[in-house]
């Protein structure tokens, strides 16, 4: 075996442990809170001791924030794929509301920590996160306001559609079962047709 493939099956491991430690990182604090959680609690819950933990993160800080820049990234990458798509106003912010949705939906544990534990951020962190939060609601609002100026949308300003477009998006996660009567592709479908009742000019 050649040193350079020894070092990509390294990687490959480390990386998968990350994600598997993030996991369950963000599966516990979801269920009991960022505080009850310690370093040892995620370590038993995959069976590895606690200094398996601290070699790929230093604190319990730095895995919440790495389970907010994934999360972010997450739905980040997702919006701005449809937004070079370069799609009408109307197709481009059905696409974003869905997939918006499905982000909730399918990731239940991550979201409820990425729109609760704010406050348990670092004072830098928080700042960032929170630019970062207003990023992504402008680029759907620049989605919106080419809608209305096209007069496909209500004259609504774009903030408040946004706003209520995404707290109706964002509740999905307390509730949702993945093992309920309606799949998250058919609850996501739903309610886009419902929002765009709101917001189509007819």
């Amino acid at each position: 075996m050649t040193l350079d493939l020894r070092d990509q099956l390294k990687q490959k491991k480390q990386l998968y442990v990350q994600v598997e430690i993030l996991s369950s990182a963000a599966a516990l604090f979801a269920e009991k809170g960022f505080r009850a959680i310690t370093i040892n609690d995620i370590a038993a819950s995959l069976g590895y001791t606690k200094s398996v933990v601290y070699y790929y993160f230093k604190n319990k800080n730095e895995i919440l924030w790495q389970i907010f820049n994934r999360m972010h990234e997450c739905y980040d990458d997702s919006i701005i794929q449809v937004i070079n798509e370069n799609l009408s106003p109307d197709e481009a912010l059905k696409k974003i509301l869905y997939r918006h949705a499905m982000n909730v939906m399918e990731r239940k544990e991550w979201t409820a920590i990425y729109f609760r534990d704010e406050s348990e951020l670092e004072p830098k962190q928080r700042d960032v996160m929170r630019k970062r939060k207003r990023e992504y609601d402008a680029m759907i609002e620049g989605v919106y306001k080419r809608g209305v100026e096209r007069g496909i949308f209500r004259d609504v300003p774009s903030h408040i559609a946004v706003t209520g477009f995404m707290g109706m998006c964002n509740w999905l996660h307390t509730w949702f079962d993945d093992k309920g009567p309606l799949a998250a592709e058919e609850i996501a479908t739903h309610y886009c047709e419902l929002m765009a009742g709101g917001y189509l000019n007819k």
